[in-house]
């Protein structure tokens, strides 16, 4: 799903798919995580791009969501800079902000969500260099 938010474009993610939240869970418990459920460290069960036309407008936008989160009922708890990381090879290159925000339900449903803050033009590469991001964790052919 997309839509037209005022320079930016929305695209709703899938949600998680449930094959995808084990791989992850078997993940923390093989890193020797101690706090659990582990479940509690997925932190993108549901997703968003936000695609901005430009570095600025993609900078203005994750300096508002900080800032009015709360107040829009999207509090955000932490903030991912891949723009930050010092060895280009740890995301082959690939860059983007992604935020961790709290959705709270009326009937008491909370869920940690993330919003992907992209480039236009990163966003672009993203979804040709998705397919090599699958092959790279994938764990046995058949999860590809």
């Amino acid at each position: 799903v997309e839509f037209e938010v005022g320079e930016e474009t929305l695209v709703a993610g899938p949600v998680k798919a449930k094959q995808r939240m084990t791989e992850k869970l078997k993940g923390y418990a093989e890193e020797g995580l101690k706090t659990a459920p582990f479940a509690g460290y997925i932190l993108d069960p549901v997703r968003a791009s936000l695609i901005c036309k430009d570095s600025k407008q993609l900078l203005q936008t994750a300096q508002w969501l900080v800032e009015h989160g709360r107040e829009c009922g999207l509090p955000v708890l932490r903030v991912k800079n891949k723009f930050a990381v010092k060895d280009s090879s740890e995301y082959d290159g690939y860059r983007d902000l992604m935020l961790c925000v709290l959705y709270s339900g009326t009937s008491g449903l909370r869920i940690i969500g993330e919003i992907e803050l992209h480039d236009a033009r990163m966003h672009r590469l993203k979804l040709k260099m998705h397919k090599l991001y699958k092959v790279k964790r994938a764990t046995a052919a058949h999860l590809i």
